[in-house]
């Protein structure tokens, strides 16, 4: 990392439990003041369908609320580790229950990218997150509110990758 302290940070936030835009709105309230967030922009909500595994069970599918949250963060307050730690936190105060992979869930924070970083520790901290261009959610929501990032694996425009997605 370079010297500079403020980042934008761009995190996608779902839910298919529970009352899905209260848990989204509690989300977004206490990401911005755990990680003293500024300067932050929300997309719309898209509604989608839940991504499902082969043979998951039938009551698993609920559809979605997605946004994308895009603010300033201070990466010499919030190391990429903190702030993944602080989202399960968020995630658990906002009543997320351990369930198995692709389960339905109160509340899913994801980090989809910092700046131009490429962050690979493990599996639970890939920057940009590793599904990003892969699912549509993550890209309508996304592109709406940050339409000029660059993709920093292939060096394009963010918003012109975008433009084929229906």
């Amino acid at each position: 990392m370079t010297n500079r302290k403020s980042y934008r940070i761009i995190f996608g936030l779902g839910s298919n439990l529970g009352n899905r835009k209260l848990n989204i709105n509690k989300a977004h309230l206490l990401l911005e003041e755990n990680l003293e967030l500024k300067n932050i922009k929300t997309s719309k909500i898209f509604e989608n369908k839940a991504l499902l595994k082969p043979n998951s069970p039938k009551e698993w599918n609920i559809d979605f609320f997605n946004i994308a949250l895009s603010a300033d963060i201070n990466l010499t307050t919030f190391s990429p580790q903190k702030i993944l730690e602080i989202i399960k936190n968020i995630e658990k105060e906002i009543g997320r229950q351990e369930r198995e992979a692709w389960a339905p869930r109160e509340i899913d924070i994801d980090i989809l990218a910092i700046a131009d970083l490429i962050i690979n520790l493990d599996e639970k901290l890939q920057i940009p997150h590793k599904s990003l261009v892969e699912r549509n959610f993550f890209l309508k929501t996304f592109a709406e509110i940050e339409p000029n990032w660059q993709y920093p694996l292939a060096g394009k425009f963010f918003g012109k990758k975008i433009s084929s997605i229906s």
